[in-house]
């Protein structure tokens, strides 16, 4: 299962159809998990270009916000010579 952001206006819908349901406890959890989502939203597209190095950014990055900032999950592409890689051989690599 893919995980995905929420947005309050997208939620909206599902949220009164569980409350309507009498499930109002979940239908809490889906509003929470809305605001978090557009509050993560903003961390990733705060994501300033990283110096001259190559990254990727997920779909659905895992953000790890405190009260200051945020961690956002990000993928840095690392070359063999970085690595200290010579020459990799096929069978070598996992």
């Amino acid at each position: 299962m893919k995980p995905v952001l929420l947005f309050e206006s997208d939620v909206q819908a599902v949220h009164a159809a569980l409350v309507k349901a009498g499930e109002t406890k979940l239908a809490e959890m889906v509003a929470e998990k809305a605001k978090r989502s557009e509050h993560d939203l903003k961390f990733i597209k705060g994501i300033p270009a990283l110096d001259d190095c190559d990254y990727d950014v997920d779909d659905c990055p895992v953000v790890s916000a405190s009260e200051d900032g945020a961690y956002v999950l990000v993928w840095r592409w690392v070359t063999n010579e970085e690595a200290g890689i010579v020459s990799p051989v096929a069978e070598d690599l996992p």
